[in-house]
């Protein structure tokens, strides 16, 4: 085998002044938004979904739940009846006898039928109206009796 010989001198060099890149094509730029946090109705409701996955379709079917926040912010609370809770307590209560907490709440849940967060805050009521006083930092009874 024989090397050719060639002169490189005399060979026409490849430029590339004449090529040209192609045009940049931008790409369209996607904005990240931070996901905003869950209230406790939709971190409540999407933990039930994903036990009881036909609950949604129960929900959505049924339209159950009220998604309208803004109408429940314009619901102000209603002023309290002092007069109702006096009669009541009257109920609940015996006149010159001393009650332990659970005790007053026990008996305003049975004498009412109501579940036991709301005969809690029908007592908290009471106490802030002054109808059922503190007779020591345990006990309490009836608003002008005598405890025994």
């Amino acid at each position: 085998m024989s090397l050719s010989s060639i002169d490189i001198a005399k060979v026409k060099r490849l430029s590339l002044r004449e090529a040209k890149l192609p045009a940049k094509q931008e790409t369209p730029v996607e904005l990240i938004t931070a996901p905003q946090s869950l209230s406790e109705e939709q971190i409540a409701y999407t933990t039930m979904v994903t036990k009881y996955p036909l609950l949604e379709a129960l929900v959505s079917s049924l339209d159950l739940v009220y998604n309208k926040t803004e109408k429940r912010e314009k619901i102000k609370p209603q002023p309290i009846d002092i007069n109702k809770l006096r009669k009541i307590t009257e109920r609940v209560l015996s006149r010159n006898t001393s009650y332990t907490k659970e005790e007053v709440i026990n008996r305003i849940q049975q004498s009412t039928k109501v579940e036991r967060d709301r005969a809690e805050r029908g007592f908290i009521l009471m106490v802030e109206a002054g109808i059922i006083e503190t007779a020591n930092q345990e006990l309490y009874c009836l608003g002008g009796s005598t405890p025994f």
